[in-house]
């Protein structure tokens, strides 16, 4: 038995109207073609769905009897259609992204707001983390995109670079460091207490490219996992930390951020997805606003 989406069309509107020549006009489909998808799925049934005079249009008792029925599995799944088209296009679903505090603070604001407003029936699902957590989370399927620094590669991850992000030391602005807002060298640093992170996190393995850097910095007096843990610090003049720049919030107005130079440093930041699996159309528009969200700024 082969059914088609046309031929209980064209038995619903019939059954509304109570005409062939109605029922064509709601579906702009000539009166021939009303008529043989009927008679095509009472063959099909294999029973008879109107009694026809020449005066009058009658549902028969089975097709009285089914017609609610077939009128909202017809509803369900025009519903459905229009829902997968409107996922195809991107217009609807949910895009999950896991992202780095820094981004989180800097990026999504912007990002979300220019994307919600083309795409309002998308949900965004967020999840923040080190760069290897999201890794981990991209790689389990568990979001579908990461917005992370580059570390060691992943098997099945793919990485696109965006920008590079520069390292600077960061000082409470009572601190010594902290009365100029100008570049700084690594070697300036020497004496100071110095705040790191663990090797857990995207940033250390950064920091350890370093050929030539003081003491204080090579053993550090305080190493933590969390970049906002280190601005707590700061914040309260404990130490000093050398962080990428985006990392540091504009409106942390307790803290100064330097540009550390001889040599430069910088942080690799990009997309974070799976190998052979296409984004979602969600997702890939996603990705073009968190880019148009960077570029203004950030971009080198």
């Amino acid at each position: 038995m082969k059914v088609t989406i046309s031929q209980l069309r064209a038995f619903i509107a019939v059954s509304r109207e109570r005409s062939f020549t109605r029922a064509a006009e709601v579906l702009k489909m000539s009166q021939p073609s009303v008529t043989t998808a009927i008679k095509q799925l009472e063959e099909a049934l294999g029973l008879t769905l109107f009694d026809r005079t020449t005066k009058t249009l009658r549902l028969t008792k089975p097709s009285e009897k089914y017609l609610p029925i077939l009128e909202r599995i017809l509803n369900d799944l025009e519903s459905t259609l229009t829902d997968l088209h409107s996922a195809a296009e991107g217009t609807q679903g949910t895009v999950s992204v896991a992202v780095l505090p820094s981004i989180a603070t800097n990026i999504l604001p912007n990002t979300i707001k220019s994307f919600s407003a083309s795409y309002p029936d998308v949900r965004i699902s967020l999840r923040d983390d080190n760069s290897f957590g999201i890794k981990e989370r991209v790689a389990n399927g568990e979001v579908d995109l990461g917005v992370a620094g580059k570390t060691e590669p992943f098997d099945g991850l793919s990485f696109e670079p965006l920008l590079r992000d520069p390292f600077g030391v960061v000082v409470h602005k009572a601190h010594p460091l902290g009365q100029d807002k100008g570049p700084i060298t690594w070697a300036e640093l020497d004496g100071f207490p110095y705040i790191s992170f663990a090797q857990d996190t995207g940033i250390r393995p950064i920091l350890d490219t370093l050929e030539t850097v003081p003491a204080n910095v090579a053993i550090p007096w305080i190493e933590v996992s969390n970049i906002g843990t280190v601005l707590s610090l700061l914040q309260t003049n404990l130490g000093i930390a050398a962080l990428p720049q985006m990392s540091v919030n504009a409106i942390e107005s307790d803290v100064v951020f330097r540009t550390l130079l001889d040599p430069p440093l910088f942080r690799e930041l990009g997309i974070i997805t799976r190998k052979g699996r296409s984004l979602a159309p969600t997702a890939q528009k996603f990705v073009m606003h968190i880019k148009d969200a960077l570029r203004p700024n950030w971009q080198r």
